[in-house]
């Protein structure tokens, strides 16, 4: 699979009312979203190419910053902080491992 096909499954989790990442936003976490959006991060295969769609590296990169945002939001809803936190570690250490660290 070349990497381009993955941005569109990536990006429908940023979708208003079914993204996990929409919905965590609104202070939401709901592990059932969370296990579907790590399946698609484990789908992407660690980069070594010298080209990588620049769309695909923008919305891996900013997946732990925008969930370190929300740590207030989803506390304040009542959800799971610690599942919570699990899921920013795994959901990181996947983005690390598909785009490699300095």
């Amino acid at each position: 699979m070349i990497l381009e096909e993955f941005i569109p499954t990536i990006e429908a989790e940023w979708e208003p009312e079914t993204g996990f990442f929409w919905r965590i936003r609104q202070g939401h976490f709901r592990k059932e979203d969370f296990e579907r959006v790590l399946a698609k991060f484990l789908a992407v295969p660690s980069v070594a190419a010298p080209m990588v769609p620049l769309r695909l590296v923008s919305i891996l990169w900013y997946v732990p910053i925008f969930m370190h945002w929300q740590c207030d939001r989803v506390r304040e809803q009542g959800s799971d902080l610690a599942q919570y936190e699990v899921a920013m570690t795994k959901l990181t250490n996947e983005v690390e491992r598909i785009l490699g660290v300095p």
